[in-house]
C-alpha cells in the first residue's frame, strides 16, 4: 500500500522531511501547510508540491492524508493531533521535543491513545546506520558488561537534549533509569521555544548498576575542533572489556582489551541526516502496515521525556530522584524562577 502524507510547517527542518521522500516509495508526499505564505511558496517552488494551504482544516479535508508530519515549535502539539484524528489521519510524524511540561504530555498520550493514532517523535538518530552499527557492538558485548557512559551535548536540555536521553536509551536496550541526580545553571542557552537551563550535568542509575554521566552545557568538552553545537553530540561506553564510543560528526568504533588497535569508522552529518530521516519516515508504513514498531514510537519518546522531567525535578529540589517519578507541571516553572533570580 502506498500512503499519502501531508506537513504542516515548512520551517528549516521542514526540508529535511522533504528531502527524505526522495527514493522513498511506501509514502507520497502531496501537500504542504503553513501559515506564511511566502515561506509555504519558497519550499512547495523548491520541493515541486503544488498543493499547498494556510489553514490546517481546509487542507485535511481536501488532501485526506494518510500521514501528518508536524514541524512547529513545541507549543503546537496538540491542536493540530486532534484536528488530524478527526479528519482520519492514522499516523503523526511530530519534532522533538514531543512536549514542554508534565502536563502537555499527559495531553498528547491521551490524545493518541483516546483516537488510536500511531506518533512517531522525530528523535531520528536511532535510523542512522552508524548508531545501529554501534548498538549492535554493544548488544553482543564485544566490550563486555557496560560498566558507565558519558555523554556530551550543546544546546540545552530541550533542544539537543531529547536527542542525547533518546539515543541513551535505544544504546541501553530502551532500559529504564532507576534513579537521577542532576544540577542545573544559567537561562542564556539555546532557547527557541524551549524553556530550560543553559546548562545541566546530569547522573542517571540504570538497572544493575550503569552509571550515564550526562552534559549538556556550552562549556562541555565536546568534539574537539567542532564549531557548530549541534554537532556536538557524542557518547562514550565503558565496559568490563573495553570501550565503545560514537561522535555525531566525527567518528565511532571500539577497541577490545587484547587488541593492539581499535576498530573505527567516519561519521558524517551530511552523510546521515537525510538518509536517516527517509528510514525514519519509511517506518511509519511499516508500522501502519503492522509490520513493525516504529522505533521511537511515543511510547519510548515519553520514557525520554519523563527521563528529563525526573532530572529538571532533582535540579529544582536538590535531591536524588527515584524513577518512575511523579513531577508536578509546576517543577519546570519553579526552576527556571530560581535560576533566573
Amino acid at each position: 500500500m502506498i500512503y499519502k502524507s501531508a506537513i504542516l510547517g515548512c520551517g528549516p527542518r521542514a526540508e529535511i522531511h522533504m528531502q527524505a521522500y526522495k527514493g522513498l516509495d511506501e509514502i507520497r508526499l502531496g501537500a504542504l501547510c503553513d501559515m506564511n505564505r511566502e515561506r509555504l511558496d519558497a519550499c512547495g517552488d523548491k520541493y515541486g508540491i503544488n498543493r499547498r494551504y494556510a489553514d490546517l482544516q481546509e487542507m485535511l479535508k481536501r488532501e485526506k492524508p494518510d500521514i501528518l508530519h508536524i514541524v512547529t515549535p513545541p507549543a503546537i502539539r496538540e491542536e493540530p493531533m486532534l484536528l488530524a484524528a478527526q479528519a482520519g489521519v492514522r499516523g503523526i510524524i511530530v519534532e522533538k521535543p514531543i512536549a514542554l511540561d508534565p502536563a502537555q504530555a499527559g495531553d498528547i498520550r491521551y490524545i493518541a491513545e483516546l483516537k488510536g493514532l500511531k506518533v512517531a517523535v522525530n528523535t531520528q538518530r536511532r535510523y542512522f546506520a552508524t548508531c545501529r552499527q554501534l548498538k549492535k557492538v554493544l548488544d553482543d558485548r564485544l566490550i563486555g558488561d557496560i560498566q558507565w557512559v558519558r555523554i556530551v551535548t550543546k544546546g540545552n536540555i530541550l533542544s539537543m537534549g531529547p536527542h542525547m536521553v533518546d539515543l541513551l536509551l535505544f544504546f541501553l536496550g530502551d532500559l529504564s533509569p532507576v534513579s537521577v541526580w542532576a544540577a542545573a545553571s544559567g537561562m542564556n542557552g539555546y532557547d527557541y521555544g524551549h524553556p530550560a537551563p543553559a546548562d545541566m550535568l546530569i547522573r542517571y542509575i540504570f538497572p544493575d548498576g550503569i552509571t550515564a554521566y550526562c552534559e549538556d552545557a556550552a562549556g562541555a568538552v565536546g568534539t574537539i575542533g567542532e564549531e557548530d553545537f549541534w554537532q556536538h553530540l557524542e557518547f562514550d561506553f565503558w565496559g568490563s572489556r573495553g570501550r565503545a564510543w560514537w561522535r555525531q560528526n566525527s567518528d565511532w568504533g571500539y577497541h577490545i582489551e587484547g587488541e593492539a588497535a581499535p576498530v573505527v569508522e567516519t561519521t558524517s552529518w551530511a552523510r546521515s541526516d537525510v538518509p536517516g530521516q527517509r528510514e525514519f519516515t519509511r517506518a511509519m508504513a511499516a508500522w501502519l502496515d503492522g509490520r513493525e514498531v516504529h522505533l521511537n514510537n511515543l511510547e519510548t519518546a515519553l520514557q525520554g521525556f519523563e527521563a528529563i522531567m525526573g532530572a529538571f525535578l532533582s535540579a529544582c529540589t536538590g535531591q536524588v530522584i527515584d524513577l518512575p517519578a511523579t513531577v508536578p507541571n509546576e517543577t519546570i516553572h519553579k526552576l527556571i524562577e530560581k535560576l533566573e533570580q
